[in-house]
């Protein structure tokens, strides 16, 4: 049982790779005086497991990192994972563990989710609204080469591209049974370059108001 408040809503932001929607989720985080989770998430499931970070760093969005990690390793382990598999570190079970953490963030305040299937673990919250951000290739590789040094090369930048995308799209449909980046998987999905990031923002709050989410109160965590 999440146990999730009524006073509390929660807003989960699927993006693909160069859409600008990590820029988005900031935006929006900052106009609605909520929290945002992106790859903090990662630091507080580390600390709530009381495991290193990296190991949730290496399986991030991607399933092609296997842990041959087993009991025994010198780590916490909570007696409620022992029933999933033999491997306490498998990507399984450190899912499990972040999605425990995404459940936990939301309980405690209104705040912003970014990717991390977190639209599937917070599937029962009574405010909850999806959004998927994408674009046109060229806007995407465009972001890419003006972001990060390695990818300055249009070919690099369209192999970064492909590769995110295609980890993020295996991830999400793994987990969840669902289908990443199709509308139908969302509330809301817009191409960021023809929309406009502060568009969107100001459409998104208007939507959420209309929606009757609980915006007066909602943002201050629960003590």
């Amino acid at each position: 049982m999440e146990g999730y408040n009524q006073d509390k809503y929660a807003i989960c932001i699927g993006r693909s790779f160069g859409s600008g929607g990590g820029e988005f989720a900031k935006k929006l985080s900052d106009r609605l005086g909520i929290p945002m989770y992106d790859k903090n998430i990662l630091d507080k499931a580390a600390e709530d497991a009381n495991i290193r970070r990296e190991l949730f760093e290496r399986v991030d969005e991607c399933n092609n990192f296997s842990i041959p990690m087993v009991y025994g390793a010198g780590f916490s382990v909570p007696s409620s994972f022992f029933v999933y598999t033999d491997n306490y570190l498998s990507n399984e079970n450190l899912f499990r563990m972040q999605a425990e953490t995404i459940q936990e963030l939301a309980r405690k305040s209104s705040a912003v989710f970014v990717g991390r299937c977190s639209d599937f673990v917070l599937r029962n919250h009574p405010h909850l609204l999806t959004i998927f951000v994408s674009d046109d290739q060229k806007h995407r590789i465009q972001r890419i080469q003006e972001r990060i040094e390695d990818a300055s090369d249009m070919d690099e930048a369209r192999k970064m591209m492909e590769k995110l995308d295609k980890e993020r799209r295996e991830y999400y449909n793994y987990y969840t049974g669902g289908h990443w980046g199709r509308a139908e998987s969302y509330d809301l999905t817009f191409r960021s370059s023809i929309i406009g990031m502060d568009y969107a923002v100001k459409h998104v709050e208007e939507l959420i108001k209309h929606l009757g989410f609980p915006v007066n109160g909602a943002h201050k965590a629960q003590e």
